[in-house]
Protein backbone atom coordinates (compact mmCIF):
# COMPACT_ATOMS: atom_id res chain seq x y z
CA UNK A 1 0.00 0.00 0.00
CA UNK A 2 1.16 3.37 -1.05
CA UNK A 3 2.04 5.92 2.02
CA UNK A 4 1.05 8.97 -0.15
CA UNK A 5 -1.50 11.51 0.78
CA UNK A 6 -2.85 14.50 -1.78
CA UNK A 7 -3.17 17.92 -0.74
CA UNK A 8 -5.74 18.59 -3.99
CA UNK A 9 -6.23 22.05 -2.83
CA UNK A 10 -4.99 24.48 -0.33
CA UNK A 11 -5.31 28.15 -0.39
CA UNK A 12 -4.05 28.22 3.09
CA UNK A 13 -0.53 28.29 2.60
CA UNK A 14 2.26 25.68 2.73
CA UNK A 15 1.51 22.25 4.08
CA UNK A 16 3.23 22.38 7.33
CA UNK A 17 1.05 21.71 9.50
CA UNK A 18 -0.10 18.39 7.74
CA UNK A 19 3.64 17.05 7.25
CA UNK A 20 3.71 17.66 11.10
CA UNK A 21 0.87 15.56 11.79
CA UNK A 22 1.14 12.83 8.52
CA UNK A 23 5.08 12.63 7.85
CA UNK A 24 5.89 11.09 11.59
CA UNK A 25 3.67 8.72 10.80
CA UNK A 26 5.66 7.41 7.92
CA UNK A 27 3.21 9.26 5.04
CA UNK A 28 4.05 11.79 2.37
CA UNK A 29 2.64 14.80 1.58
CA UNK A 30 2.25 15.83 -1.63
CA UNK A 31 0.94 19.39 -2.00
CA UNK A 32 -1.28 19.91 -5.27
CA UNK A 33 -3.17 23.03 -7.25
CA UNK A 34 -5.79 20.61 -8.74
CA UNK A 35 -8.78 22.46 -9.94
CA UNK A 36 -11.03 20.04 -12.08
CA UNK A 37 -11.97 16.52 -12.22
CA UNK A 38 -8.75 15.66 -14.84
CA UNK A 39 -6.46 17.76 -12.54
CA UNK A 40 -7.52 15.35 -9.38
CA UNK A 41 -7.40 11.88 -11.49
CA UNK A 42 -4.19 12.90 -12.97
CA UNK A 43 -2.18 13.92 -9.61
CA UNK A 44 -3.57 10.92 -7.86
CA UNK A 45 -2.62 8.37 -10.74
CA UNK A 46 0.73 9.67 -10.91
CA UNK A 47 1.47 9.57 -7.27
CA UNK A 48 -0.75 6.68 -6.08
CA UNK A 49 -2.28 8.43 -3.40
CA UNK A 50 -4.84 6.86 -0.97
CA UNK A 51 -5.29 9.96 0.60
CA UNK A 52 -6.76 13.53 -0.41
CA UNK A 53 -6.93 16.42 1.47
CA UNK A 54 -9.77 18.66 -0.20
CA UNK A 55 -10.59 22.27 -0.15
CA UNK A 56 -12.76 23.43 -3.27
CA UNK A 57 -11.07 20.69 -5.55
CA UNK A 58 -14.73 18.09 -7.16
CA UNK A 59 -14.43 15.03 -5.46
CA UNK A 60 -17.16 13.44 -7.88
CA UNK A 61 -18.02 10.30 -8.87
CA UNK A 62 -16.07 10.39 -11.98
CA UNK A 63 -13.06 11.44 -9.91
CA UNK A 64 -13.62 8.30 -7.37
CA UNK A 65 -14.51 5.75 -9.70
CA UNK A 66 -11.12 6.53 -11.95
CA UNK A 67 -8.60 6.25 -8.53
CA UNK A 68 -9.82 3.49 -7.07
CA UNK A 69 -5.86 3.44 -4.96
CA UNK A 70 -7.89 6.21 -2.68
CA UNK A 71 -9.06 4.78 0.86
CA UNK A 72 -9.95 7.89 2.75
CA UNK A 73 -10.64 11.89 2.15
CA UNK A 74 -11.12 14.72 4.54
CA UNK A 75 -12.07 18.14 3.39
CA UNK A 76 -11.17 21.00 5.15
CA UNK A 77 -14.55 22.53 5.84
CA UNK A 78 -17.94 21.21 7.37
CA UNK A 79 -19.82 21.19 4.30
CA UNK A 80 -19.33 18.16 1.86
CA UNK A 81 -20.90 20.09 -1.54
CA UNK A 82 -17.90 19.40 -3.39
CA UNK A 83 -18.04 15.72 -2.32
CA UNK A 84 -19.60 12.73 -3.65
CA UNK A 85 -20.53 11.21 -0.53
CA UNK A 86 -22.36 8.91 -1.19
CA UNK A 87 -20.56 7.24 -4.19
CA UNK A 88 -17.60 7.23 -1.82
CA UNK A 89 -19.66 5.20 0.46
CA UNK A 90 -20.30 2.79 -2.24
CA UNK A 91 -16.77 2.15 -2.68
CA UNK A 92 -16.00 2.06 0.74
CA UNK A 93 -13.70 5.19 0.77
CA UNK A 94 -14.31 7.16 4.07
CA UNK A 95 -15.16 10.62 3.23
CA UNK A 96 -14.76 13.09 6.27
CA UNK A 97 -15.26 17.07 6.78
CA UNK A 98 -14.25 18.71 9.91
CA UNK A 99 -17.07 19.78 11.82
CA UNK A 100 -16.24 21.63 15.29
CA UNK A 101 -13.31 24.18 13.94
CA UNK A 102 -14.51 27.52 13.63
CA UNK A 103 -17.74 27.54 15.03
CA UNK A 104 -17.56 30.30 17.02
CA UNK A 105 -15.81 32.43 14.31
CA UNK A 106 -18.98 31.83 12.36
CA UNK A 107 -21.33 33.25 14.74
CA UNK A 108 -19.13 36.06 15.67
CA UNK A 109 -19.10 37.09 12.16
CA UNK A 110 -22.85 36.41 11.95
CA UNK A 111 -23.06 38.96 15.12
CA UNK A 112 -20.75 41.18 13.13
CA UNK A 113 -22.86 41.61 10.01
CA UNK A 114 -26.37 41.43 11.85
CA UNK A 115 -25.04 44.08 14.54
CA UNK A 116 -23.99 46.38 11.66
CA UNK A 117 -27.24 46.29 9.45
CA UNK A 118 -29.46 46.55 12.93
CA UNK A 119 -27.52 49.51 13.78
CA UNK A 120 -26.71 50.98 9.94
CA UNK A 121 -22.84 51.06 10.33
CA UNK A 122 -22.79 50.86 6.73
CA UNK A 123 -25.19 53.05 5.67
CA UNK A 124 -24.06 55.67 8.35
CA UNK A 125 -20.56 55.24 7.72
CA UNK A 126 -20.84 55.96 3.71
CA UNK A 127 -22.99 59.20 4.77
CA UNK A 128 -20.16 60.76 7.35
CA UNK A 129 -17.65 59.58 4.46
CA UNK A 130 -19.87 61.79 1.86
CA UNK A 131 -19.17 64.67 4.47
CA UNK A 132 -23.10 64.13 6.03
CA UNK A 133 -22.54 65.34 9.60
CA UNK A 134 -24.67 64.61 11.26
CA UNK A 135 -26.46 62.52 8.51
CA UNK A 136 -30.69 62.50 9.60
CA UNK A 137 -33.76 62.49 7.90
CA UNK A 138 -33.74 60.55 5.27
CA UNK A 139 -31.51 57.28 6.14
CA UNK A 140 -33.03 54.63 8.21
CA UNK A 141 -32.88 55.12 12.29
CA UNK A 142 -30.42 52.08 13.90
CA UNK A 143 -32.96 49.80 15.42
CA UNK A 144 -32.66 49.03 19.29
CA UNK A 145 -30.74 45.46 19.47
CA UNK A 146 -33.19 44.87 22.55
CA UNK A 147 -36.48 44.98 20.84
CA UNK A 148 -35.48 42.62 17.81
CA UNK A 149 -36.37 39.06 17.22
CA UNK A 150 -33.19 37.27 15.65
CA UNK A 151 -34.88 34.19 13.62
CA UNK A 152 -32.29 31.22 13.32
CA UNK A 153 -33.03 28.79 9.94
CA UNK A 154 -31.77 25.90 11.44
CA UNK A 155 -29.90 25.13 14.57
CA UNK A 156 -26.18 23.42 14.99
CA UNK A 157 -23.39 24.24 16.82
CA UNK A 158 -22.78 27.54 14.93
CA UNK A 159 -26.65 28.64 15.32
CA UNK A 160 -25.90 27.59 18.97
CA UNK A 161 -23.11 30.05 19.63
CA UNK A 162 -24.96 32.97 17.39
CA UNK A 163 -28.08 32.16 19.96
CA UNK A 164 -25.95 33.01 23.22
CA UNK A 165 -24.51 35.86 21.51
CA UNK A 166 -27.64 37.40 20.35
CA UNK A 167 -28.87 36.92 24.04
CA UNK A 168 -26.66 38.64 25.45
CA UNK A 169 -27.85 41.55 23.33
CA UNK A 170 -30.81 41.40 24.39
CA UNK A 171 -32.73 40.30 21.61
CA UNK A 172 -35.23 37.52 21.62
CA UNK A 173 -34.34 34.08 19.54
CA UNK A 174 -36.60 31.74 17.14
CA UNK A 175 -34.86 28.75 15.72
CA UNK A 176 -36.65 26.00 13.36
CA UNK A 177 -34.97 23.14 13.06
CA UNK A 178 -36.70 19.51 11.72
CA UNK A 179 -33.92 17.64 13.40
CA UNK A 180 -33.96 19.24 16.97
CA UNK A 181 -36.16 18.68 19.17
CA UNK A 182 -37.96 21.51 20.84
CA UNK A 183 -36.93 21.01 24.39
CA UNK A 184 -32.93 21.31 23.27
CA UNK A 185 -33.72 24.49 21.67
CA UNK A 186 -35.93 25.43 24.82
CA UNK A 187 -33.06 24.83 27.47
CA UNK A 188 -30.98 26.98 25.39
CA UNK A 189 -33.11 29.86 25.55
CA UNK A 190 -34.31 29.49 22.19
CA UNK A 191 -37.73 29.37 21.27
CA UNK A 192 -39.22 26.80 18.62
CA UNK A 193 -41.19 27.53 15.88
CA UNK A 194 -42.68 26.28 12.50
CA UNK A 195 -41.32 27.23 9.17
CA UNK A 196 -43.18 30.25 8.31
CA UNK A 197 -43.50 31.56 11.46
CA UNK A 198 -39.89 31.48 11.64
CA UNK A 199 -40.14 34.34 8.89
CA UNK A 200 -43.23 35.85 10.38
CA UNK A 201 -41.73 36.56 13.54
CA UNK A 202 -38.57 37.42 12.84
CA UNK A 203 -36.60 41.34 12.59
CA UNK A 204 -33.40 39.44 11.26
CA UNK A 205 -33.35 35.67 10.01
CA UNK A 206 -29.85 33.93 9.84
CA UNK A 207 -29.31 31.27 8.01
CA UNK A 208 -27.56 28.02 9.64
CA UNK A 209 -28.48 24.61 7.82
CA UNK A 210 -26.23 22.46 5.86
CA UNK A 211 -26.51 23.19 1.65
CA UNK A 212 -28.31 19.66 0.09
CA UNK A 213 -30.46 18.83 -2.64
CA UNK A 214 -33.34 19.37 -0.14
CA UNK A 215 -32.30 22.59 1.52
CA UNK A 216 -31.09 24.28 -2.56
CA UNK A 217 -33.38 27.45 -2.82
CA UNK A 218 -34.94 27.04 0.66
CA UNK A 219 -34.77 30.78 1.34
CA UNK A 220 -36.86 31.29 -1.96
CA UNK A 221 -40.24 33.90 -2.24
CA UNK A 222 -42.36 32.00 -0.42
CA UNK A 223 -40.44 32.60 2.75
CA UNK A 224 -39.04 36.22 2.25
CA UNK A 225 -42.42 37.05 1.36
CA UNK A 226 -43.85 36.78 5.00
CA UNK A 227 -41.37 39.02 6.26
CA UNK A 228 -42.25 42.52 7.55
CA UNK A 229 -41.19 45.35 5.68
CA UNK A 230 -37.37 46.48 6.44
CA UNK A 231 -36.47 43.40 7.26
CA UNK A 232 -32.80 41.99 7.38
CA UNK A 233 -31.13 38.30 5.92
CA UNK A 234 -27.92 36.72 6.86
CA UNK A 235 -26.06 34.34 5.26
CA UNK A 236 -22.65 32.51 6.35
CA UNK A 237 -24.00 29.22 5.62
CA UNK A 238 -23.91 28.42 1.43
CA UNK A 239 -25.08 30.75 -0.92
CA UNK A 240 -27.15 28.03 -2.98
CA UNK A 241 -29.41 27.78 0.54
CA UNK A 242 -31.09 31.33 -0.87
CA UNK A 243 -32.73 31.90 -4.51
CA UNK A 244 -30.57 35.12 -5.84
CA UNK A 245 -33.84 36.11 -7.62
CA UNK A 246 -36.17 35.86 -4.29
CA UNK A 247 -33.57 37.91 -2.73
CA UNK A 248 -33.33 40.67 -5.44
CA UNK A 249 -37.36 40.47 -5.53
CA UNK A 250 -36.94 41.66 -1.55
CA UNK A 251 -34.71 44.22 -1.94
CA UNK A 252 -36.64 46.06 -4.81
CA UNK A 253 -39.37 45.53 -2.45
CA UNK A 254 -38.47 46.57 0.94
CA UNK A 255 -39.34 43.35 2.14
CA UNK A 256 -35.09 43.27 2.79
CA UNK A 257 -33.66 46.78 4.23
CA UNK A 258 -30.12 44.79 4.50
CA UNK A 259 -28.52 41.81 3.53
CA UNK A 260 -25.34 39.94 5.03
CA UNK A 261 -23.61 37.95 2.65
CA UNK A 262 -20.20 35.92 3.63
CA UNK A 263 -20.95 33.63 0.54
CA UNK A 264 -22.04 33.94 -2.66
CA UNK A 265 -23.08 32.22 -5.79
CA UNK A 266 -19.80 32.04 -7.39
CA UNK A 267 -16.96 31.49 -5.59
CA UNK A 268 -15.52 34.79 -6.62
CA UNK A 269 -17.88 37.70 -6.67
CA UNK A 270 -17.99 39.84 -9.83
CA UNK A 271 -17.14 43.25 -8.97
CA UNK A 272 -19.74 44.88 -10.90
CA UNK A 273 -22.58 42.69 -10.08
CA UNK A 274 -25.47 45.46 -9.31
CA UNK A 275 -26.17 43.25 -6.34
CA UNK A 276 -22.69 43.62 -5.21
CA UNK A 277 -22.76 47.16 -5.66
CA UNK A 278 -25.86 47.17 -3.67
CA UNK A 279 -25.31 50.00 -0.37
CA UNK A 280 -28.14 47.71 1.04
CA UNK A 281 -25.87 44.49 0.79
CA UNK A 282 -22.94 43.44 2.83
CA UNK A 283 -20.88 41.06 1.50
CA UNK A 284 -17.26 39.30 2.96
CA UNK A 285 -15.40 37.02 0.87
CA UNK A 286 -16.06 33.69 2.80
CA UNK A 287 -14.01 34.06 5.75
CA UNK A 288 -16.72 34.08 8.69
CA UNK A 289 -14.51 30.72 9.67
CA UNK A 290 -11.16 32.61 9.82
CA UNK A 291 -8.62 33.35 12.35
CA UNK A 292 -5.00 32.21 13.15
CA UNK A 293 -6.63 29.63 15.36
CA UNK A 294 -9.18 28.26 13.09
CA UNK A 295 -6.81 27.82 10.29
CA UNK A 296 -4.44 25.96 12.72
CA UNK A 297 -7.65 23.73 14.28
CA UNK A 298 -8.75 22.83 10.47
CA UNK A 299 -5.56 21.64 9.13
CA UNK A 300 -4.56 19.71 11.64
CA UNK A 301 -7.99 18.34 12.43
CA UNK A 302 -7.91 17.18 8.85
CA UNK A 303 -4.97 15.41 8.77
CA UNK A 304 -5.45 13.63 12.20
CA UNK A 305 -8.94 12.65 10.63
CA UNK A 306 -7.51 11.34 7.69
CA UNK A 307 -4.55 9.97 8.88
CA UNK A 308 -6.81 7.51 11.45
CA UNK A 309 -8.44 6.02 8.96
CA UNK A 310 -6.02 5.05 6.70
CA UNK A 311 -4.04 3.45 9.71
CA UNK A 312 -7.30 1.48 10.29
CA UNK A 313 -7.77 0.78 6.75
CA UNK A 314 -3.87 -0.68 6.22
CA UNK A 315 -4.39 -2.83 9.43
CA UNK A 316 -7.94 -4.07 8.59
CA UNK A 317 -7.69 -7.68 7.51
CA UNK A 318 -8.93 -8.55 3.73
CA UNK A 319 -11.18 -11.05 3.34
CA UNK A 320 -7.97 -13.71 2.61
CA UNK A 321 -6.64 -12.81 5.75
CA UNK A 322 -3.93 -10.12 4.21
CA UNK A 323 -4.05 -6.34 5.59
CA UNK A 324 -5.82 -3.53 3.21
Amino acid sequence: MSHTVLITDCDMGPADLERSVLEPAGWTVVHGSCRTEEDVVAAVREIGAVGLLVQYAPITTAVLGACPSVRGLARYGVGMDNVDVATAQELGVQALNVPDYGAAEVADHTMALLLGLLRGVPTWSAATAAGRWPARGDLPEPLELRACVLGLLGFGAIAREVAARARAFGMQVLAHDPFVPSPEMEAAGVRPVEFDDLWRGSTAVSVHAPLTAATTGLVGRSALGLLAQGSFLINCARAGLVDRAALEAGLDEGRLAGVGLDVWWEEHADQDDPLLCDPRVVVTPHVAWLSPGSVRRLRTSAARRLLDVLVADEAAPTSAGGTA
